[in-house]
């Protein structure tokens, strides 16, 4: 779909460009067969895609995929993608909802088939099936199935879906987005240039970058290129974190002074006692004056292990 295509599709739907969304459409096609070849997509996989807008990356999932749950926040989509439901009326279904609020895991899973998802706040009251849906039944060959995820979303919550899916009691067989080219690098950072992000990703998955979207592949043009960033998670955990509340607590508590040396951070954010960090220190063998940027998963694990509630 080119963007004359592109535009015609949104005017003859009244549609445009969101902004307070973040919405930034996918025209190149080679960069939309990228992301499902990155995901792997096959028969037998159910897949999990959030932010499917247009549609048109959905279609090449529902080409591959055996079964397709797309959760679109914005309602105005509803019309288009109410009309590629009827081509696929076996294996899609789609949730005018917000991914970060919405149990997709339940409709994943669920045996019943009847699930009620009310949203007072939407504007499109005039179809009941935007409000309610009686039967969202995936099909039973994939219930309870691994699943994968594959999204094209708005920059600006990357970090908060993907701490949502990897603090989902069912996590995900692979990730699959796009998304700000920084922000790919961010996560793949090794020890020297590591984020509570980063950290967060690796600690539960692989992640690497495929290739970089230019941003004239896009409508309208973001101000920066973008990167298809694919994460294959852990099948068994990589790390024992011991207390994992305690850890990114710890984590979290030390980036906030990222700039400040880490006995400072340790002292004066968790308020431990001057004797006690530096024998921790000692003992993990981190040198005072790193920065929290520069230390390596491990030694993140094995400084949280060390300090006592």
């Amino acid at each position: 779909m080119d963007i004359n295509r592109l535009k015609n599709v949104l005017a003859r739907n009244g549609l445009r460009p969101n902004f307070t969304y973040g919405q930034n459409f996918l025209v190149d096609e080679n960069a939309l067969d990228d992301i499902v070849k990155a995901a792997g997509i096959k028969k037998s996989d159910a897949v999990l895609e959030i932010g499917p807008g247009i549609g048109n990356l959905t279609e090449k999932l529902l080409q591959r995929a055996g079964f397709v749950l797309s959760i679109e926040k914005d309602p105005k989509f509803y019309p288009l993608l109410r009309a590629l439901k009827k081509n696929h009326r076996e294996n899609f279904r789609f949730e005018i909802a917000d991914a970060l609020e919405v149990d997709f895991l339940e409709i994943l899973n669920n045996q019943s088939g009847y699930i009620d998802y009310r949203n007072p706040d939407l504007q499109i009251a005039t179809d009941p099936s935007v409000r309610k849906h009686p039967q969202i039944r995936m099909p039973s060959a994939y219930q309870g199935r691994d699943y994968k995820v594959v999204a094209n979303i708005p920059y600006y919550i990357t970090g908060k879906i993907l701490q949502t899916l990897l603090n989902a009691k069912i996590k995900p067989q692979s990730i699959t987005i796009l998304t700000q080219k920084e922000v790919a690098e961010n996560i793949i950072a090794k020890a020297g240039d590591l984020s509570v992000l980063a950290i967060s990703v690796q600690l539960y998955g692989r992640p690497k970058i495929i290739r970089t979207v230019p941003a004239d592949s896009f409508y309208p043009a973001p101000k920066v290129d973008s990167a298809i960033l694919q994460i294959d998670l852990y099948k068994k955990p990589k790390y024992d974190l011991g207390d994992e509340k305690k850890f990114f607590r710890v984590l979290k508590s030390c980036f906030a002074g990222k700039r400040k040396q880490i006995h400072n951070t340790l002292q004066n954010n968790l308020r431990l006692p001057k004797e006690q960090v530096e024998k921790i220190l000692s003992e993990t063998k981190i040198s005072p004056a790193s920065r929290p940027q520069e230390l390596a998963i491990e030694q993140w694990i094995e400084l949280a292990k060390k300090i006592k509630d």
